[in-house]
């Protein structure tokens, strides 16, 4: 008997998902996994594609996907947030507008609020041309009921990295 963890799980569906991308059909029904009265017209699609409609993040980041499905392998949410942020900052700094959107984003408490931020920020990604890495947002909010918190410093670190510039080694001579 073998498990299934998080990360195969992920493989193996978002595998799924890029064999169905160009089938037209099949991500107009994933789109409208979404909304809580369409979302059934998803549900067959996503068995399909070997997923689990008993859990709501297949339906998610397949719905996530069909709306733009431009890949990346790195970093997790936090750092497509951040490019997307800084397609509108200045000096490397995201603005405030896009910092209280991934506040808002990371205070979810369920896969499925944060299904409805997500939808924003994926169809942000799509207008600014920012990929998403779809197996990490599929084992992050897999894990989100019990690892929120961690996921959420995880995501939060990437939006907001730590500078360590010649500025923090000018004010450490300084001090000294």
């Amino acid at each position: 008997m073998s498990t299934s963890t998080p990360q195969s799980c992920a493989e193996h569906f978002v595998g799924a998902l890029r064999r169905a991308k160009d089938d037209r059909g099949k991500m107009a029904a994933l789109r409208r996994g979404l909304s809580a009265g369409t979302q059934m017209d998803a549900w067959p699609v996503i068995a399909e594609l070997g997923g689990d409609i008993e859990r709501p993040v297949y339906g998610i980041v397949a719905a996530l996907y069909a709306t733009h499905p431009e890949e990346s392998s790195a970093g997790n949410f936090g750092t497509t947030c951040r490019q997307i942020a800084l397609k509108d900052g200045s000096e490397g700094k995201p603005p405030e507008s896009a910092e209280r959107r991934f506040r808002r984003l990371l205070a979810c408490d369920t896969a499925a609020q944060l299904g409805e931020h997500l939808r924003a920020w994926i169809r942000l990604a799509a207008t600014k041309g920012a990929a998403v890495n779809y197996q990490r947002l599929f084992a992050d909010l897999w894990r989100w009921e019990w690892y929120a918190d961690d996921i959420r410093v995880r995501w939060a670190g990437e939006f907001w990295p730590a500078r360590h510039t010649e500025e923090t080694a000018d004010r450490k001579e300084a001090a000294a």
